[in-house]
């Protein structure tokens, strides 16, 4: 059975004021490229492979350019692994616009992750904790155990059924919403990566600093 990746790459990067987060450096490249590198280890262990879907917005061009070290990869490779990368000229709408823009493209009868390209904790083995997990349920969300309770995190494992029901929600509404009305799988995790982005110029500081 096939998994895709759904990695979004679209955001404002608002709260970095003028960096474009994506393009940090990160393990001899960027941030954005680093994080799909990570989703293609994963695809690449699998037997069956998959699609990484990647969504950009928000200085496209820059990230499109970043990114070609992924498909250089893809092209060396004899996994069934494919990277579609996909422009979507409405990211100021918001993240959920560009995860449909994403899901859209995910194979038929697929199940599939959707995961953010400024995580870079996020490895293939946290890829396949989630999916050994995934069973019968329609979703599986890790939840990291902090001091304050659990945080929800990333990547999110769906179900193929879950793929309309993305699309035909309004571009005001979250993947949250759909995950809080179906059976979905909250794993408790002792493991940060989970919920380590960056997001601003602290978590980027405190990232160099480890």
């Amino acid at each position: 059975m096939r998994t895709d990746v759904v990695l979004l790459a679209a955001g404002l990067s608002s709260r970095m004021g003028k960096t474009n987060k994506l393009l940090l450096p990160a393990g001899g490249m960027s941030l954005c490229a680093y994080c799909a590198m990570q989703a293609l280890d994963y695809l690449e262990s699998r037997k069956d492979g998959g699609t990484l879907i990647v969504v950009t917005g928000y200085r496209h061009r820059e990230t499109e350019k970043a990114l070609k070290i992924c498909s250089d990869r893809i092209k060396a490779s004899q996994a069934p692994v494919q990277m579609i990368t996909l422009y979507n000229r409405d990211y100021r709408k918001g993240q959920f616009n560009s995860t449909k823009k994403g899901v859209l493209n995910v194979s038929e009868d697929t199940p599939f992750f959707i995961s953010l390209a400024d995580m870079p904790d996020i490895k293939a083995c946290h890829y396949q904790k989630l999916e050994s997990l995934y069973e019968n349920h329609d979703a599986v969300r890790p939840f990291y155990n902090s001091p304050s309770g659990p945080l929800p995190g990333h990547p999110v494992l769906h179900a193929p059924s879950l793929k309309q029901r993305i699309l035909d929600m309004p571009d005001s509404a979250s993947v949250r919403e759909i995950l809080a009305s179906c059976n979905t799988l909250e794993v408790p995790m002792k493991d940060s990566a989970y919920i380590n982005d960056i997001d601003c110029p602290s978590d980027w500081e405190n990232r160099q600093a480890r």
